[in-house]
């Protein structure tokens, strides 16, 4: 499974730091995109740090952000130059997991194809 800007729904989860020195600091995380080619990481977006990775280990560590906690930065997703159309959920659903190890395992067959 594979979104495009502008034409797909990509789906999204929006979490908020729980504690320490970033508590309340929103993220999005893209949970059907692998940040790395193992699929040890998904991809994910802030404010500050913009587009990275972000493991499932670290999601947990985190809560589900509100509405209005997480607006600010969907607007900005949404608007140029990123112009994604997001599906919010407020948790990783089974399918988004199934999709990352899809999307992993195309990339890694990429990865073959262009080494051979």
């Amino acid at each position: 499974m594979t979104f495009t800007p502008d034409t797909d729904e990509a789906p999204v989860v929006f979490r908020a730091e729980r504690s320490g020195k970033f508590k309340g600091d929103v993220t999005a995380v893209f949970p059907c995109d692998p940040a790395d080619s193992n699929g040890y990481e998904m991809t994910c977006y802030a404010h500050i740090g913009q587009h990275s990775g972000c493991s499932l280990g670290w999601y947990h560590t985190t809560r589900a952000a509100k509405p209005e906690e997480y607006a600010d930065l969907k607007k900005e997703l949404e608007s140029a130059p990123y112009g994604y159309r997001l599906k919010v959920y407020s948790r990783i659903q089974p399918f988004m997991r199934e999709a990352l190890s899809e999307a992993v395992r195309k990339m890694a067959a990429r990865i073959d194809e262009l080494t051979d």
